[in-house]
Protein backbone atom coordinates (compact mmCIF):
# COMPACT_ATOMS: atom_id res chain seq x y z
CA UNK A 1 0.00 0.00 0.00
CA UNK A 2 2.96 2.71 0.96
CA UNK A 3 4.45 1.96 -2.70
CA UNK A 4 1.04 2.69 -4.41
CA UNK A 5 0.38 5.75 -2.45
CA UNK A 6 4.02 6.83 -2.98
CA UNK A 7 3.65 5.97 -7.01
CA UNK A 8 0.62 7.95 -6.85
CA UNK A 9 1.73 10.78 -5.66
CA UNK A 10 4.94 11.01 -7.62
CA UNK A 11 2.25 10.49 -10.51
CA UNK A 12 0.97 14.01 -9.76
CA UNK A 13 4.08 15.86 -8.73
CA UNK A 14 4.83 14.46 -12.59
CA UNK A 15 1.59 16.73 -13.50
CA UNK A 16 2.15 19.76 -11.05
CA UNK A 17 5.70 19.75 -12.55
CA UNK A 18 4.65 20.04 -15.78
CA UNK A 19 2.20 22.93 -14.95
CA UNK A 20 5.09 24.54 -13.09
CA UNK A 21 7.31 24.19 -16.25
CA UNK A 22 4.42 25.05 -18.59
CA UNK A 23 3.56 28.38 -16.70
CA UNK A 24 7.61 29.30 -16.78
CA UNK A 25 7.39 28.55 -20.69
CA UNK A 26 4.70 31.05 -21.14
CA UNK A 27 6.98 34.09 -18.71
CA UNK A 28 9.55 33.59 -20.24
CA UNK A 29 8.27 33.37 -23.75
CA UNK A 30 6.70 36.71 -23.27
CA UNK A 31 9.85 38.27 -21.44
CA UNK A 32 12.40 37.69 -23.80
CA UNK A 33 10.82 38.11 -26.96
CA UNK A 34 9.79 41.73 -25.87
CA UNK A 35 13.68 42.27 -25.50
CA UNK A 36 15.56 44.39 -27.32
CA UNK A 37 18.52 42.22 -28.20
CA UNK A 38 16.30 39.68 -29.31
CA UNK A 39 13.79 41.58 -31.59
CA UNK A 40 17.29 43.02 -33.60
CA UNK A 41 18.48 39.55 -34.07
CA UNK A 42 16.99 38.99 -37.89
CA UNK A 43 16.73 35.64 -38.62
CA UNK A 44 16.31 35.35 -42.68
CA UNK A 45 15.12 38.23 -45.15
CA UNK A 46 11.37 38.30 -44.25
CA UNK A 47 11.29 40.03 -41.00
CA UNK A 48 11.51 37.03 -38.69
CA UNK A 49 13.66 37.62 -35.50
CA UNK A 50 15.28 35.80 -32.56
CA UNK A 51 11.89 37.34 -30.40
CA UNK A 52 9.67 35.79 -32.59
CA UNK A 53 10.81 32.17 -32.61
CA UNK A 54 11.50 32.53 -28.56
CA UNK A 55 8.07 32.94 -28.26
CA UNK A 56 6.79 29.92 -30.98
CA UNK A 57 8.98 27.67 -29.22
CA UNK A 58 7.70 29.25 -25.39
CA UNK A 59 4.05 28.96 -26.12
CA UNK A 60 4.32 25.54 -28.01
CA UNK A 61 6.10 23.63 -25.39
CA UNK A 62 3.45 25.11 -23.13
CA UNK A 63 0.64 24.06 -25.34
CA UNK A 64 2.56 20.32 -24.98
CA UNK A 65 2.59 20.30 -21.55
CA UNK A 66 -0.71 21.32 -20.59
CA UNK A 67 -2.17 18.89 -22.94
CA UNK A 68 0.06 16.21 -22.00
CA UNK A 69 -0.31 16.98 -18.45
CA UNK A 70 -4.02 16.79 -18.89
CA UNK A 71 -4.35 13.55 -20.97
CA UNK A 72 -1.38 11.94 -17.90
CA UNK A 73 -3.70 13.59 -14.92
CA UNK A 74 -7.33 11.84 -16.79
CA UNK A 75 -5.06 8.73 -16.67
CA UNK A 76 -4.44 8.84 -13.51
CA UNK A 77 -7.93 9.66 -12.08
CA UNK A 78 -10.21 6.59 -11.02
CA UNK A 79 -13.59 6.35 -12.49
CA UNK A 80 -15.08 5.41 -9.29
CA UNK A 81 -17.72 7.74 -8.78
CA UNK A 82 -19.48 10.21 -11.37
CA UNK A 83 -17.72 12.80 -10.56
CA UNK A 84 -14.33 11.44 -11.15
CA UNK A 85 -15.99 9.44 -14.27
CA UNK A 86 -16.74 12.74 -15.83
CA UNK A 87 -12.96 13.87 -14.84
CA UNK A 88 -11.39 10.92 -16.13
CA UNK A 89 -13.34 10.83 -19.66
CA UNK A 90 -13.93 15.09 -20.10
CA UNK A 91 -10.46 16.42 -19.17
CA UNK A 92 -9.20 14.94 -22.43
CA UNK A 93 -11.36 16.22 -24.75
CA UNK A 94 -11.69 19.63 -22.93
CA UNK A 95 -7.77 20.31 -23.21
CA UNK A 96 -7.82 19.36 -26.97
CA UNK A 97 -10.39 21.78 -27.16
CA UNK A 98 -8.64 24.99 -25.45
CA UNK A 99 -5.11 23.73 -26.99
CA UNK A 100 -6.49 23.67 -30.95
CA UNK A 101 -6.88 27.30 -31.78
CA UNK A 102 -3.45 28.01 -29.69
CA UNK A 103 -1.81 25.91 -32.39
CA UNK A 104 -3.74 27.31 -35.49
CA UNK A 105 -2.44 30.63 -34.27
CA UNK A 106 1.16 29.74 -34.08
CA UNK A 107 1.54 27.81 -37.28
CA UNK A 108 -0.60 30.51 -39.05
CA UNK A 109 2.26 33.07 -39.13
CA UNK A 110 4.09 30.51 -41.35
CA UNK A 111 1.47 29.64 -44.04
CA UNK A 112 1.04 30.70 -47.57
CA UNK A 113 -2.37 31.95 -48.49
CA UNK A 114 -3.07 28.63 -50.00
CA UNK A 115 -2.64 26.62 -47.27
CA UNK A 116 -4.41 29.05 -44.75
CA UNK A 117 -7.42 27.85 -46.03
CA UNK A 118 -6.56 24.38 -45.85
CA UNK A 119 -5.22 24.31 -42.79
CA UNK A 120 -8.32 26.29 -41.32
CA UNK A 121 -10.51 23.90 -42.73
CA UNK A 122 -8.62 21.19 -40.70
CA UNK A 123 -8.51 23.02 -37.69
CA UNK A 124 -12.33 23.52 -38.18
CA UNK A 125 -13.41 19.97 -38.74
CA UNK A 126 -10.87 18.79 -35.39
CA UNK A 127 -12.52 21.17 -33.39
CA UNK A 128 -16.17 20.02 -34.44
CA UNK A 129 -15.41 16.47 -33.95
CA UNK A 130 -13.57 17.27 -30.71
CA UNK A 131 -16.68 19.59 -29.48
CA UNK A 132 -18.57 16.40 -30.31
CA UNK A 133 -16.07 13.99 -28.60
CA UNK A 134 -17.01 16.52 -25.47
CA UNK A 135 -20.56 16.18 -26.11
CA UNK A 136 -21.21 12.88 -25.76
CA UNK A 137 -18.96 12.90 -22.34
CA UNK A 138 -21.16 15.29 -20.99
CA UNK A 139 -24.38 13.34 -21.91
CA UNK A 140 -23.03 9.85 -20.55
CA UNK A 141 -22.04 11.85 -17.59
CA UNK A 142 -25.22 13.72 -16.72
CA UNK A 143 -25.70 12.28 -13.35
CA UNK A 144 -22.26 14.01 -12.68
CA UNK A 145 -23.78 17.59 -13.50
CA UNK A 146 -26.45 16.78 -11.60
CA UNK A 147 -24.77 15.98 -8.02
CA UNK A 148 -22.44 18.86 -9.09
CA UNK A 149 -25.43 21.27 -9.80
CA UNK A 150 -26.65 20.25 -6.50
CA UNK A 151 -23.63 20.37 -4.48
CA UNK A 152 -23.35 23.51 -5.46
CA UNK A 153 -27.12 25.09 -4.78
CA UNK A 154 -26.17 23.64 -1.32
CA UNK A 155 -23.29 25.14 -0.49
CA UNK A 156 -24.92 28.63 -1.58
CA UNK A 157 -27.68 27.92 0.33
CA UNK A 158 -25.83 27.33 3.39
CA UNK A 159 -23.42 30.03 2.81
CA UNK A 160 -26.85 32.33 2.98
CA UNK A 161 -28.12 30.82 6.24
CA UNK A 162 -25.01 31.53 7.77
CA UNK A 163 -24.90 35.20 7.00
CA UNK A 164 -28.91 35.27 7.86
CA UNK A 165 -27.44 34.17 11.85
CA UNK A 166 -24.26 36.43 11.59
CA UNK A 167 -23.62 38.21 14.97
CA UNK A 168 -24.72 41.88 14.10
CA UNK A 169 -21.47 42.28 16.56
CA UNK A 170 -18.58 40.84 15.17
CA UNK A 171 -20.08 39.44 12.29
CA UNK A 172 -19.74 35.77 13.09
CA UNK A 173 -21.52 33.02 11.70
CA UNK A 174 -24.07 31.11 14.53
CA UNK A 175 -25.95 27.81 14.07
CA UNK A 176 -29.72 28.71 13.41
CA UNK A 177 -30.68 27.24 16.94
CA UNK A 178 -28.14 29.52 18.58
CA UNK A 179 -29.56 32.15 20.70
CA UNK A 180 -25.97 33.96 22.05
CA UNK A 181 -23.02 34.41 19.55
CA UNK A 182 -20.34 31.54 19.92
CA UNK A 183 -17.72 34.45 19.73
CA UNK A 184 -18.98 37.60 21.64
CA UNK A 185 -22.08 35.71 23.45
CA UNK A 186 -23.75 38.87 22.08
CA UNK A 187 -27.61 37.76 22.26
CA UNK A 188 -28.50 37.01 18.31
CA UNK A 189 -31.77 38.49 16.68
CA UNK A 190 -33.86 35.45 16.15
CA UNK A 191 -35.94 34.97 12.77
CA UNK A 192 -38.78 36.28 12.53
CA UNK A 193 -41.31 33.11 12.44
CA UNK A 194 -40.16 32.57 16.05
CA UNK A 195 -40.70 36.03 17.27
CA UNK A 196 -44.01 35.60 15.70
CA UNK A 197 -44.40 32.74 17.78
CA UNK A 198 -43.46 34.14 20.65
CA UNK A 199 -45.75 37.13 20.45
CA UNK A 200 -48.70 35.26 19.33
CA UNK A 201 -48.09 32.59 22.79
CA UNK A 202 -47.43 36.01 25.00
CA UNK A 203 -50.72 37.36 23.73
CA UNK A 204 -52.50 33.73 24.27
CA UNK A 205 -51.47 34.21 27.67
CA UNK A 206 -52.28 37.55 28.43
CA UNK A 207 -55.81 36.91 27.15
CA UNK A 208 -55.88 33.75 29.84
CA UNK A 209 -55.24 35.89 32.16
CA UNK A 210 -57.74 38.91 31.42
CA UNK A 211 -60.38 36.24 31.77
CA UNK A 212 -59.33 34.77 34.67
CA UNK A 213 -59.37 38.15 36.52
CA UNK A 214 -62.78 39.02 35.06
CA UNK A 215 -63.97 35.32 36.34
Amino acid sequence: MTSIARWHREEWMWTIRNAIAALAALVLASILSGAQVFREAALGSGGFNAGEAVRLLGFAIALTLIWTSAWRAAAQILASDPVSRLLHEGLPPFATLLILPGVNGLIHPFLSEKAVTIVSWMFVLLLLATAVWLGVVLHDNAEALVLGAVAIKRRISDAAERRTHACQKCGASNSPAAKFCTSCGTLLAQPSGRNDRVTTASDKDRSSKEMRRSA
